[in-house]
Order: structure tokens, then sequence, then C-alpha cells
């Protein structure tokens, strides 16, 4: 998509350096609707309801093109409503970076998600995440705590010319930023970010496996860049997010995924599906609706666990579990009731829940990845030497993995592609690993994870290119869907 920047007739000429076309409220909502698409950047001066840069953004989404700020976004700020969910969301970083103000009242202008002070930088960033639009006013009140007392859309017009001059760099810098070298000879249908985190030491591709994701995605008319966690990205530059990064809810990866659908891309691993799978409580009341089989678990809250360990026919080992444990971290197994009391007592520093499985010990799990309700790869992956988990997580922060074997989904038995498809179904269309243990004829599902590992020679090592070419194919289909480009 090009960029184009809407502002008032007589500020056409101010912003004539940009490398963008340039248009008027009046222009772009008399105009016929074209096939090309835009991002738009709307800087009229009447932004109230009905006026016409609220026109502006209104059009922008029935043509389809992406548009700051959003019809909706200029309804939502003028809602309290909304300024308590602002506040709720940013509640640890604007207590933080305002405790030290010493008037009970404090403005922060914010210009394409930075301020003019280096000390305001993050907390422009994450508002200019929650609230998108070019350029804007957050006005802080502290009673005990600090909370966002209103939002106000600002004129350019209005501002000083130092503020006017900072915001021309941000906006040239905004635009004008070259995300990837242009391909002449080939031309791309959509734009995808690939969400990473190069300080992850156990990322769910390694740097073989993002290679061939990219090359996948560029067969299919893709154009993919690498889009590093800390750095700042701009999301209305694509049409789809795909993170390749470990998620949690409290996390970047989430804030990252639930733009990205608020603004209308295709992403995976979608919001909603992050908050199911990364908790095992919801995973396992899910189970028990779906009447999977799965180890026998108790949910249990501190006092219920006092009165529960008082039990003398408990039968050890158990395993224990924080709910948003992942990776074979925050799972231990307890060989005896000190043990269980122990790890309990820790855990319950940090979750008010913990759950207690039955031990199941067998030689592998089966990973059984899903896209869209579909069987792509399927893996077994046998425990670590002489340890219980696939993962052996050691205290000295080192990680030893065991052995997989890779399989044609066809020759995994038919109990177990069932189990998986059952309850991945009821959690999305997304991409899952979905994590189950096998005893005699007896299926066990022990998890479901939204942020499945594809790692080059593991996940890949039977089906190879093919496994990227499906899920580039994938993304495609769902673009074509989402953002109809011809």
């Amino acid at each position: 998509m090009s960029y184009l920047l809407i502002v008032d007739e007589n500020l056409t000429s101010e912003f004539k350096d940009l490398d963008c076309r340039i248009s008027t409220p009046n222009k772009y909502i008399m105009e016929a609707n074209s096939k090309a698409r835009f991002d738009i950047i709307n800087l009229s001066s009447s932004m109230d309801y009905q006026k016409l840069g609220y026109y502006t953004s209104l059009l922008a989404i029935a043509r389809k093109d992406k548009v700051l700020p959003s019809p909706r976004l200029i309804q939502d700020i003028t809602d309290n409503v909304y300024f308590e969910y602002l506040t709720y969301e940013l509640m640890d970083l604007i207590q933080s970076k305002l405790s030290k103000l010493k008037s009970d009242d404090f403005e922060l202008s914010v210009y394409l998600g930075s301020n003019l002070a280096e000390t305001y930088h993050h907390i422009a960033r994450e508002l200019f995440r929650k609230i998108r639009a070019p350029l804007f006013r957050v006005y802080f009140h502290r009673d005990e705590k600090w909370k966002i007392k209103s939002i106000e859309l600002l004129k350019y017009q209005d501002l000083t010319e130092s503020h006017q001059k900072f915001f021309k760099s941000q906006l040239k810098s905004y635009i004008s930023k070259k995300r990837f070298i242009k391909d002449s000879s080939k031309q791309y249908l959509f734009d995808l970010a690939i969400l990473v985190d190069p300080n992850e030491n156990a990322a769910p591709s390694n740097p073989e496996a993002l290679e061939l994701f990219q090359a996948a995605f560029k067969k299919v008319g893709i154009r993919p860049e690498i889009v590093e966690i800390n750095s700042p990205f701009n999301l209305a530059d694509y049409d789809a997010l795909f993170v390749r990064a470990t998620t949690q809810v409290n996390h970047d990866t989430f804030k990252y995924a639930s733009q990205a659908q608020q603004d209308g891309l295709v992403v995976y691993d979608d919001p909603e599906s992050i908050i199911k799978c990364s908790n095992k409580i919801f995973l396992e009341q899910l189970m028990d609706r779906l009447n999977v089989g799965r180890p026998k678990t108790t949910i249990l809250d501190k006092p219920m666990f006092k009165e529960w360990s008082k039990d003398k026919d408990l039968s050890f080992p158990l395993i224990i579990k924080k709910p948003d444990s992942a990776f074979s971290q925050g799972v231990h197994k307890a060989e005896n009731l000190k043990e269980l009391k122990e790890r309990a007592k820790t855990m319950f520093e940090s979750t008010e829940l913990i759950l207690i499985q039955e031990f199941l010990p067998t030689d592998f799990d089966w990973r059984i990845g899903i896209l869209n309700n579909e069987v792509i790869y399927a893996c077994k992956y046998f425990m670590a030497k002489g340890h219980w988990q696939i993962i052996n997580n050691e205290a000295n922060g080192e990680a030893h993995e065991g052995g997989f074997e890779a399989l044609d989904p066809s020759d995994v038995p038919a109990e177990v592609k069932k189990a998986a498809l059952k309850v991945a179904g009821a959690i999305g269309k997304g991409l899952y690993g979905v994590d189950l243990k096998q005893s005699g004829k007896e299926i066990y599902l022990i998890e479901v994870n939204d942020n499945p590992s594809i790692d080059h020679g593991v996940e890949d090592h039977l089906l190879k290119e093919l496994l990227y070419d499906k899920i580039a194919n994938h993304f495609l289909t769902e673009c074509l869907k989402k953002v109809p480009r011809l």
C-alpha cells in the first residue's frame, strides 16, 4: 500500500516534501472509489462526529483503506469508559513513569508514538499502540494514583513551531522508512511481518526455519519482513502478522497480536488463542467439557490445597503446574508430600490457582501440528536423557532436549489425530501444537500450544519445504479474504 496524507486545503504545501500522496478531506470523499488501496494518515482539523475528517476515516474503512485515526477511535476518545480501560491496561507503566511528578495534573503530547522529551518515549510508544491516531494529547490526573482523564486529537496548525517541526520529522520517518529492498522482477500482493525475539533462547523457529518461511511466503506473492519485538515498527504497514516469538498474555507478543487484529490484519497467533492456550486452567475445563481423555487433574487455591494435602491416600509422584507454564517450565514432579508442599508454596506466591495431576510416564509425547482444523505435521518428542520431560531445564539455565521422530500425518494413529483435532477445533482455527501421551490404547491430552515449534531439521524433517508452503498458502488465502485487492 502507498501512503496518503489527508490535510486541510491550506496545509497541502506544508507537506509537499514527503514521499507520499497528499489530498484533502473533500477530494478524498468525493473522488471515485478506485482499486488502489492506501495507508491513510488523516490530519484533518474537523474530526468531530459527522464532520469532514470523521467522514474521511469512515469512508476509508468502507473502501478497505487503512486509516489513522479510525472512526471507532474518534468515538472512543469521548467515552470515560475508554479512559478507564486504558488506565487499567497501562496502569503499571503510567504509575512508574509519572511517579516523580510534583503536580497532580500532567499532559503528554504523542506524535506517531514519540514525544519531544526522551524521558516519555516509552509511555508515548505504548499509548500509540492503543490510541492509533497520528497526533494526540493525553491528560492525566492523580488522586491516589495517576489515571487518564481525557484524550484530545490535536490539530497540526495549533502546534507550536518546535512541535510542528518535531511532528514533521516523525511523519517523514514514519512514511519513508524503506522496509524492503524492492524486487522489481516480482509483484507482491501482501506484506507480512514475522515477529521474533532475538534475545530468546528457545524461539518457536530457528534461523534456518525463518529463512524457509520467508522463501515460502515470497513464492505465493507475500513480501515477508522479520521484525524484532523490541524495535519500533508500524503494524499499519502490513497486511498480516506471524508471531514467531514465545507468546504470553502479559507480554508484547499479545499486545502486538491484539493491535494487529484490531487493525484488521491476518494474525497468527490471534490474541484469543493466546489467552486460551496459555492457561492450563482454561484447557483443563475445556477438556472436561469435551470429555477428552487427560491425566486426572485437580485445580486448587491455597486454602483448598491445605485441606487437600491432608489426604493420606495421595499417590506419588504427582505433577504440579502453574496455570501459565510452558516449554516444561513451571511444571514440576513431586516425589513426596514435602516436595509437593514446597513447590506449591513457591507457586502460590505468584498465582492464586495451581494444578496437580497424576504422573503418566511415557517414552515420548505426541506433537500434532494443526492449522485451520487440518493436521499439517506430526512428531514424537522423546524424553530428555535421565529425565521425565522432553526438556530438562537445569538450575544453571541450561536446557537439554530429548530426541524426536517426524512422521507423515497419515501414519499417526487415528485416535491421536481425532483427539487433537477435537480440542484444537474448540479453541479456534489457528496454528496449534497439540501435545498428547499414549499409554497402550489410551490417549491422554496434555496441552495445546498456540505458538508451536517449527524448527528446521525437526518438525520439517519429513515434509521439508512442503510444511512452509502449506502455511504460506494459508496466509495467502486468509489475506485474500480479509484484504481484497482486485
